[in-house]
C-alpha cells in the first residue's frame, strides 16, 4: 500500500514539474514520509489515549535525531517498520519510569550508548552505499547529537526526571537498533 501510494505521489510530482530522472528518489522520499506519518500518527494516538503525548514527543525527538545519522536495523517491510517503531516508542511509557527511578544507571547507560553510537556510526546497509562516502561527516553528526542529548539528559534529571528518562530511552533505543543493524543489515 505504501509503495503504491508513493509511486502515485512520485508520478504526480513528475507530472507537475519534477525531473523524471528523480523518480526513484521521489518515490523513496514519499515512502519515508508516509512511513513516518503513519508511525508518528500511531504514536500520537497512543500518547493521547495514555495521556503521555509530551513524553512520547520527547522520546521521538531523542530517538529520531540520533537514528537519522546513526542508521540501524531496517525492517523487511513497511508494515514491520511501522509496527516495530511504534512498539518501541510505546514501550517508552513502561521503561522510562524505571529509568527515572534509577537516574545514575540511566545516565551511565546513556553515556555508554553515546560512545557505542560514535564507534558504530554510520551503520552500513547494502541499499545505502552513499552513506559510506560521507562516513566521517555522519560520525561527527552522531557524536555531536549524542553529546547534546547526554547533556540534555543530565540537565533534565535536575529539572524533570521523567522527561530525562524519555530522552535517555530514545537515545538508548536508537543505539540498540544501530547495534542490531551492524549485525543483521544486508551488506
Amino acid at each position: 500500500m505504501i509503495s503504491e501510494l508513493s509511486k502515485k505521489i512520485s508520478a504526480y510530482l513528475i507530472e507537475n514539474g519534477a525531473d523524471h530522472d528523480d523518480e526513484e528518489v521521489l518515490t523513496y522520499g514519499a515512502e519515508c514520509f508516509l512511513n513516518l506519518l503513519i508511525s508518528d500518527g500511531l504514536l500520537l494516538v497512543i500518547g493521547l489515549l495514555t495521556h503521555h503525548v509530551v513524553p512520547l514527543l520527547i522520546w521521538a525527538v531523542s530517538f529520531s535525531l540520533l537514528r537519522a545519522n546513526l542508521g540501524g536495523l531496517h525492517a523487511l517491510s513497511h508494515f514491520w517498520c511501522i509496527l516495530i517503531g511504534t512498539g518501541i516508542g510505546a514501550s517508552s511509557i513502561a521503561v522510562s519510569p524505571v529509568l527515572a527511578v534509577h537516574p545514575v544507571a540511566a545516565v551511565l547507560c546513556t553515556i555508554a550508548g553515546a560512545i557505542v553510537a560514535v564507534v558504530i556510526a554510520p551503520v552500513p546497509h547494502k541499499n545505502k552505499m552513499y552513506i559510506q562516502a560521507h562516513r566521517k561527516e555522519m560520525k561527527v553528526k552522531v557524536a555531536i547529537t549524542a553529546a547534546i542529548e547526554c547533556v540534555m539528559i543530565c540537565v533534565f534529571f535536575f529539572v524533570d526526571t521523567m522527561y530525562a528518562a524519555y530522552l535517555a530511552y530514545g537515545l538508548i533505543m536508537a543505539v540498540v537498533l544501530g547495534m542490531a543493524g551492524t549485525m543483521w543489515n544486508p551488506r
